[in-house]
């Protein structure tokens, strides 16, 4: 029996996916090598089973970056606000809470050949001294203060140890303990410098001076990006300098709060930095990223 055009296109499907036998396979291809249409029909289903393969790899490349970019980005800012926490919270453990004077906190001697030992007490975890000549130039007048901190009372149980004065043999004129709530400071050793009135010592005032900088800084890259903020190149490299000043500032104030003198004015400057430099990494990426949402909104209209 002959197959007609009807069988032949009905089991065609099957004929493309090799589901027949060899017997029907002879059948269909000597169908359609007699009939014209048939032999199109196959044509057709061939060209639609085949679907176009686009090779072109580089919008897959390009996603790919992307989330490898906004990856690096999410890891970096992480790493920043978690060092920014660390900081944080090591300046505050080993914040100085400064003793007040007591004949224990720390006592002065004289040990021989001259040399003025300082001897500190089991609850001293800390010390500062300064020290500067007479007007006389006969020697030298020494202001000590002590403290502890949360970090050493729990954390550290580490005392301090005793200290001499003058190690190279300078006269030791005058050995004064100060205190941090602006009361005088009060003669331990030797005799008093300014009998006619007490002497206080103030706070280094540095951190106040750095701190008017950042913000003239600050000011005068503001006044720059509103003058040029249609200039995009300059626009672009004064926000990056604007940020350094704006870290510094926001450093300072998470470090000391709203307070520029300091008693330990080194080590609170040093914390300012560990925190500024994190704080403006991620203002980096965070001016970066607004500029890539603002750039896919434009493209989006």
């Amino acid at each position: 029996m002959k197959a007609t055009c009807n069988v032949i296109k009905d089991v065609l499907p099957l004929y493309l996916e090799n589901m027949l036998s060899d017997d029907s396979c002879t059948m269909v291809e000597e169908h359609i090598e007699q009939c014209q249409e048939c032999k199109n029909y196959l044509n057709e289903m061939r060209t639609f089973n085949e679907m176009p393969v686009d090779r072109n790899t580089s919008p897959l490349l390009k996603i790919k970056s992307t989330l490898r970019k906004k990856k690096i980005q999410t890891v970096i800012f992480s790493m920043m606000l978690s060092i920014i926490l660390f900081v944080i919270t090591i300046a505050f453990l080993t914040a100085p809470e400064y003793i007040p004077y007591s004949e224990r906190s720390v006592t002065i001697n004289e040990i021989g050949n001259g040399s003025v030992l300082a001897q500190f007490e089991d609850t001293v975890y800390g010390y500062d001294i300064d020290r500067y000549p007479t007007d006389d130039s006969t020697g030298y007048v020494y202001h000590i203060t002590t403290w502890n901190s949360i970090w050493n009372r729990n954390i550290k149980k580490s005392n301090t140890n005793n200290t001499i004065l003058n190690p190279n043999g300078e006269n030791v004129v005058s050995v004064y303990y100060y205190q941090t709530d602006g009361s005088e400071d009060i003669l331990m050793y030797g005799r008093d410098i300014n009998p006619g009135g007490g002497i206080i010592t103030l706070p280094r005032l540095f951190l106040s001076y750095y701190a008017l900088i950042a913000k003239i800084f600050a000011t005068t890259c503001g006044l720059i990006m509103f003058i040029f903020y249609r200039n995009k190149k300059v626009l672009n490299f004064t926000i990056k300098i604007f940020f350094l000043p704006v870290s510094y500032l926001l450093g300072q104030f998470i470090i000391k709060g709203f307070t520029t003198t300091s008693y330990t004015a080194t080590r609170d400057f040093y914390g300012i930095l560990l925190v500024m430099v994190p704080i403006y990494i991620a203002c980096l990426m965070a001016v970066d990223l607004i500029s890539q949402y603002k750039n896919k909104k434009y493209e989006g209209r």
